[in-house]
């Protein structure tokens, strides 16, 4: 069979690799727009901070893996340009037509740049490509703009602060970092904009690049920077196959099934540019984040190749270092549990990551969302400087498995002083979920 993957990216190169795998007879092709193939995207603002110093160091498997090893075929800086599906044929940029009996949409998202400031000079990054480009820019001044306040302005404005770089963040909100809940990112806010200097509620009204400086306007004031950054989110990659006729769905995705199959049968999609079902609601969502784009990847690379194989869902469960905090949400917020009308209550704690009488010890900021009645954990956040990421983690199996307050609290979690006190906080949090 002729199997073909658009996209080289992490659920292109999981579903192409799993695919040859299920089915070692098959051909496998992997077309990329880029230069690249499977690379640590989330490994980029580590590169431009200067903690990752080579970014070949970025790429999990040098190209002859995929190409010698595992026989798969990869054709680069080529894009797929049409989909037949009536003739099962995709068209390629040069006129090149691949017949295919399977195939697999895995060209993933882009970053959001608003029309107005595609030539602006601000630079978005979502590639290694776009990486090299930062790190030029990056060497030529020492003032860097930051515009956008999630998870990828957070990240890159702390590691370039960290580096030596003086840093101004724009947020259009009336706090940096909405999604985390007040009480629990207080401290880390706090520490925050005094390393980096924050500018909340701008609105952009334009960006101009003037021989080597760029200018930001807001409704405030004109700023100006030698390097700017636009990091305000990221849409899926979905017009190739929504110019083929598949339905689209959240978000503008690609509407797949839990075998990742699209609306035209034998065409499968994955990655950032594909719905997921969020499995605290049960709808449809799209989550475009790394471990579900290999996750998924894996689960379309089988089925397009004659396997049987489903995806149940997944919560965008998400990890980020800012500065020296470790930050994470896990599930649905209390503005997403009333949206969908789910009766709900919070838990927050503060308690310490360690015995009290060991060192290095540092405050854990906790927080539980819980259904009411039945008292299963819909959502968690957790913030700290020490043990933070493996408590969130911890939690988000439990919002995937739907377990309750009591049951978190009687979880059999191990104990030793240097890990954690014997009340930790994240059993605090289930004693208190079961007292209300």
């Amino acid at each position: 069979m002729n199997l073909i993957v658009v996209g080289g990216g992490a659920a292109g190169m999981a579903a192409a690799s799993k695919a040859k795998r299920q089915d070692p007879r098959a051909a496998v092709t992997v077309i990329e727009r880029g230069k690249y193939v499977s690379y640590a995207e989330c490994g980029i603002p580590y590169y431009l901070g200067g903690v990752v110093k080579d970014l070949n160091q970025l790429i999990h498997y040098p190209i002859e893996e995929f190409t010698v090893r595992r026989g798969i075929r990869i054709i680069t800086n080529r894009n797929a340009t049409k989909i037949e599906p009536e003739n099962k044929v995709i068209v390629l940029d040069n006129g090149d037509k691949l017949a295919y009996d399977s195939l697999i949409i895995a060209t993933g998202a882009s970053p959001r740049v608003p029309e107005e400031f595609r030539d602006s000079g601000a630079i978005a990054i979502r590639s290694l490509e776009d990486a090299q480009a930062a790190k030029s820019a990056l060497g030529m001044g020492n003032e860097v703009g930051i515009i956008g306040d999630g998870t990828l302005g957070m990240e890159i404005a702390s590691e370039l602060s960290a580096s030596g770089k003086k840093v101004t963040l724009l947020s259009r909100h009336d706090r940096i970092f909405p999604r985390i809940y007040d009480d629990v990112g207080e401290k880390m806010r706090e520490d925050f904009e005094s390393r980096v200097n924050v500018i909340k509620g701008a609105e952009i009204r334009d960006i101009v690049k003037t021989g080597s400086r760029i200018s930001v306007t807001t409704g405030q004031t004109r700023l100006e920077f030698d390097t700017v950054f636009l990091a305000v989110g990221v849409g899926p990659n979905s017009a190739l196959g929504a110019s083929a006729g598949l339905r689209l769905g959240s978000h503008g995705a690609i509407r797949v099934d839990e075998r990742m199959e699209t609306s035209e049968p034998g065409i499968f999609s994955a990655g950032d540019c594909a719905t997921v079902r969020n499995l605290v609601t049960g709808g449809e969502d799209w989550m475009p984040l790394a471990q579900i784009s290999n996750k998924s990847g894996r689960v379309a690379g089988a089925n397009a190749a004659g396997g049987e194989m489903n995806f149940p869902g997944a919560l965008g469960t998400v990890l980020v270092k800012i500065f020296d905090f470790e930050v994470g949400y896990t599930g649905i917020t209390e503005k997403d549990a009333d949206s969908f009308g789910i009766n709900n209550k919070r838990i927050f704690v503060r308690a310490k990551s360690r015995a009290a009488y060991y060192p290095g010890g540092e405050d854990v900021y906790l927080s539980l969302l819980l259904q009411n009645g039945n008292r299963r954990i819909l959502g968690a956040q957790v913030i700290s400087k020490d043990g933070g990421a493996w408590r969130l983690n911890s939690l988000a199996l439990a919002v995937q498995q739907k377990i309750s307050a009591d049951e978190l609290f009687f979880t059999d979690f191990g104990y030793s002083p240097p890990f954690g006190p014997v009340w930790d906080p994240v059993v605090i949090a289930g004693s208190l979920g079961m007292d209300k």
